[in-house]
């Protein structure tokens, strides 16, 4: 079925000259959402990590007054691998494709990154700052396809037997629209199977605020914990199908367990929501495929639950999926 949509409002371009010290990006916004995406730019790009996926990287999004994802660092470096913002993807967070088969100074493939180079070390780590020898080449839509104003980037590469088409679309539906998707394709074009995984960090934070009592996470299932590291045990509470905290995370401190309970057949289980009390809002993020395993992972300055999906592609298959945020307020609690 063809999906019918109204254009956004606006969309600005910031592109290499028109300011020097700012990364490119554009601007896409409606009457109630505004929300920043960084270009994928192999020199002057905000995110140049060997980490997560280069394309559609969030800044932060506008919402009824109110900063929700944004910066959660004092400083930044763009070829580090977790400086970056709000939702973003990596695939193979254990390994890239080809790596257990390359030789020291052979090459890999990272999705979503480009041709890596593999050094001499003990085994792969996303920690890592790996030699970029092929960057990916993206290309970006034109700013209105079939009448939707979005932005959709594609890639393709191929080494060592390995080979990819990936490509992934982010919008809002309508002018008045509160709901950001981002489509997902991925293709296996070479002869090796791809065994590989994927997730999205989900860098909550809103207007900066501590993560502790005012954030909350509520899921259709009732969580339960595991692996629990950091502070997770003494400052989390889970009851009622709620995440919740009991106080705020310490300065030199984190959390971090998985969570279980879920249902990976059941659609309804596919989902979370995310509330923060003090301001009223609440984004609903609903994912398209079952969770193989959801972790959660928090500092003081961001929370960030992390859904992963199996992805196992013969050559010449492919896979669809989908996540979207969907933002609502409330007001502020007293």
């Amino acid at each position: 079925m063809r999906r019918m949509f109204v254009p956004l409002v606006s969309l600005a371009f910031f592109v290499p000259g028109a300011a020097a010290a700012e990364p490119p990006h554009i601007v896409l916004k409606n009457e109630n959402l505004k929300f920043t995406l960084y270009e994928a730019d192999a020199k002057r790009g905000f995110y140049r990590g060997t980490r997560f996926d280069h394309a559609g990287v969030f800044g932060h999004v506008e919402f009824a007054g109110h900063k929700i994802f944004g910066p959660w660092k004092d400083s930044h470096d763009p070829t580090n691998h977790d400086d970056i913002v709000g939702p973003c993807d990596e695939f193979g967070i254990e390994k890239g494709l080809g790596y257990d088969d390359a030789k020291v100074g052979e090459t890999f493939l990272k999705i979503g990154v480009g041709e890596l180079e593999k050094p001499q070390e003990a085994q792969y780590s996303f920690a890592n700052k790996y030699k970029i020898v092929k960057p990916l080449e993206w290309k970006r839509s034109e700013p209105v396809v079939d009448g939707l104003l979005v932005q959709k980037w594609t890639t393709e590469q191929k080494a060592n037997g390995y080979g990819y088409r990936f490509s992934k679309t982010l919008f809002v539906a309508d002018k008045k629209g509160t709901v950001i998707t981002s489509e997902y394709t991925l293709e296996n074009t070479g002869e090796k199977r791809i065994t590989t995984d994927f997730y999205n960090h989900n860098f909550f934070n809103v207007d900066g605020d501590a993560v502790g009592p005012n954030y909350s996470f509520a899921f259709p299932w009732e969580p339960k914990a595991k692996e629990l590291k950091g502070k997770f045990a003494d400052l989390v509470e889970l009851k009622n199908k709620e995440f919740r905290f009991k106080g705020k995370i310490p300065n030199a401190d984190f959390v971090m367990a998985g969570l279980t309970g879920f249902d990976p057949q059941a659609k309804a289980d596919r989902q979370f929501e995310m509330r923060h009390e003090s301001s009223g809002v609440t984004v609903t993020v609903g994912h398209s495929y079952p969770f193989a395993k959801l972790n959660v992972w928090g500092i003081v300055t961001t929370i960030c639950p992390e859904p992963y999906m199996a992805i196992d592609l013969k050559p010449g298959e492919q896979t669809k999926w989908s996540i979207a945020y969907t933002f609502t307020h409330e007001g502020p609690k007293k």
